[in-house]
């Protein structure tokens, strides 16, 4: 297995901890929900995820990288969502974005699962689920790294 660090260092930009329903996580650790659907996205720019599954779960469970990120009018974004595995009826998307008329599609790749979830309070003190994201520092990434045996998933 290749040493943890590889799997933890974002390739380009920040870190972030996003809030992801669990639905939604296990089709992207499962590989098909590669594509990340936001009203509004971090002001830095994003290279790497680390999904937190949101309640009932309520643990770190994998990290992606971002491909790229989109702003587009939302029949654009449907058409990403269709074509990348957004996980989402076109219903879903339209309620999600009720009145905005632009949204961010994140493209993922290169999920890698969590052999063991950890339990976000053992990483960041005073832990609260973020509503949406929150940029993770380098310290948080060393001890992410220390709490972790990663196994990648292509």
């Amino acid at each position: 297995m290749t040493h943890i660090s590889n799997y933890l260092h974002s390739p380009v930009g920040s870190t972030i901890l996003l809030s992801v329903k669990p639905k939604y996580a296990d089709l992207i650790i499962a590989g098909s929900k590669r594509v990340e659907l936001r009203r509004a996205i971090p002001a830095n720019s994003v290279g790497a995820i680390v999904i937190y599954s949101s309640s009932p779960v309520q643990e770190i469970v994998a990290m992606v990288d971002v491909k790229d990120t989109i702003e587009a009018d939302l029949s654009d974004l449907w058409m990403l969502a269709k074509n990348n595995g957004g996980g989402l009826t076109k219903t879903e998307l339209q309620d999600y974005f009720r009145g905005k008329t632009t949204g961010y599609a994140m493209l993922l790749e290169n999920v890698r699962i969590f052999e063991k979830p950890v339990n976000p309070r053992r990483l960041i003190n005073g832990f609260t689920s973020p509503q949406s994201f929150r940029y993770l520092a380098a310290k948080e990434l060393k001890k992410l790294e220390k709490l972790l045996k990663v196994g990648a998933r292509k």
